[in-house]
């Protein structure tokens, strides 16, 4: 996944996100300090990301 996800601009709260994902709270707020990139979660996370985003902007 090499795009930008509108999902990590900071729009959603770290907690929201988390819960979303059920990605542990630490984890999400890397992701969204860029300490983490995607591609180093695990797919299936990767997968609830993506979805999650297509359910949140998608026109």
């Amino acid at each position: 996944m090499k795009k930008e996800l509108r999902i990590l601009s900071g729009v959603l709260t770290v907690y929201q996100i988390s819960k979303a994902l059920d990605l542990p709270f630490d984890v999400t707020k890397d992701l969204l300090e860029n300490k983490l990139h995607i591609q180093d979660l695990d797919e299936d996370f990767q997968i609830k990301l993506e979805s999650l985003e297509r359910a949140l902007y998608s026109n």
